[in-house]
């Protein structure tokens, strides 16, 4: 999400050895996930619901700012502390296709091995500080020559499938780390259809996408370049509408060989006035689509939020999910006002901001 990178419909272990500030991204975390039935579970077969935020500034700052991160403080380690302060188990970093293959012009002070680098030291850090990382392909292109610098329909089949055997061959030895192949995919003119969820899992070698001029990868396609890099990690898939829909997902859910897939949805609410954003913005919604699907597949809401900055709208379906096991990120662990977009904190030592009282409250109450 975002409109500064935003776009929506949307503790365990340590580490072997101790990262240095500068230091290559070689340590692995001696805590792990993976699909079991319809739970999470960790090294030790127990049950993990994941609780944090995502991170926010890697997808945009690389081809925006002239920078990696969205400031000097982003990926600092009063942030991180920040975050743990809150009870996060979990942080999802959102990245820059462009930036992470170093191709299309992106400054090479921004990008390739540079920018690669910069996001694995990020991700031990926050594994040594106990948080499970999700990487999320935020930002694609079509295909061209122009680099990525918004959210598209779908991912491209030109640099997708590259961008995903890159950066399953970099984390594939790290079993804290969950991949969500592609943030919001909204083909065929952001609809809940048969092409839509037939666009979604086969891209445009399916023959159903539309509103869109470029060569698209499906879900299917890249989850095979993932597993053909040799990574089992816990994979995420959403669906269309900006991954606002998941009641068809269990017709259209890739096939994993190795069965770890996770159900991906963004859920988001406007004002009390009008809270729809999101097509599951509704309890009826929870009961009818989340809750039956929860019990056959793990399901992460990998974004959500509220518009208004309030928190009044979304704490009810936060206790929803943790009645039914699903796990949940809110948008976004970033300083801000609230202004255009759902923002936790006014700094990064974790001062809440008026919609960031409520999860701040939410996940006290659970004793996280």
């Amino acid at each position: 999400m975002r409109l500064r990178g935003w776009a929506p419909a949307v503790l365990a272990g340590s580490l072997l050895v101790v990262m240095l500030p500068g230091s290559a991204a070689t340590a692995q975390p001696t805590f792990s996930i993976a699909v079991s039935g319809n739970h999470l579970v960790n090294q030790d077969g127990n049950t993990v619901v994941l609780r944090g935020a995502n991170t926010s500034g890697t997808e945009y700052a690389c081809v925006q700012e002239n920078s990696i991160f969205d400031g000097a403080q982003e990926a600092s380690p009063a942030s991180i502390a920040g975050m743990r302060s809150w009870g996060f188990n979990a942080a999802r970093v959102q990245l820059n296709e462009s930036c992470w293959l170093g191709v299309q012009g992106v400054k090479p002070a921004f990008s390739g091995k540079t920018y690669q680098q910069a996001i694995e030291r990020y991700v031990s850090a926050l594994n040594a500080a106990g948080m499970y990382v999700i990487i999320d392909m935020h930002w694609s292109s079509k295909g061209t020559a122009k680099k990525a610098v918004r959210q598209l329909p779908m991912p491209d089949e030109r640099y997708a499938p590259s961008f995903w055997t890159s950066v399953a061959h970099a984390f594939e030895s790290n079993p804290a780390v969950i991949f969500d192949l592609y943030n919001e995919p909204y083909p065929n003119r952001n609809t809940d259809s048969t092409a839509s969820w037939k666009c979604d899992r086969d891209g445009s070698a399916g023959g159903t996408c539309q509103g869109f001029g470029f060569r698209a990868a499906g879900m299917q396609q890249l989850l095979g370049d993932v597993r053909g890099a040799g990574a089992t990690n816990v994979t995420m898939v959403g669906g269309p509408q900006y991954a606002g829909d998941l009641d068809h997902w269990l017709q259209y859910e890739p096939v994993d060989p190795i069965g770890q897939l996770a159900a991906s949805i963004h859920v988001y609410w406007n004002t009390p006035a009008q809270p729809n954003y999101s097509p599951c913005y509704q309890a009826s919604c929870w009961s009818s689509v989340l809750a039956p699907l929860s019990s056959r597949v793990p399901i992460v809401v990998g974004e959500f939020g509220e518009l208004d900055c309030g928190d009044s709208l979304y704490p009810p379906f936060l206790t929803f999910a943790d009645q039914h096991g699903i796990s949940y990120l809110g948008w976004a662990w970033f300083a801000g006002s609230c202004r255009g977009e759902p923002s936790l904190i006014t700094n990064y030592s974790g001062t809440p901001t008026a919609y960031g009282i409520g999860y701040q409250q939410h996940l006290a109450s659970l004793g996280v």
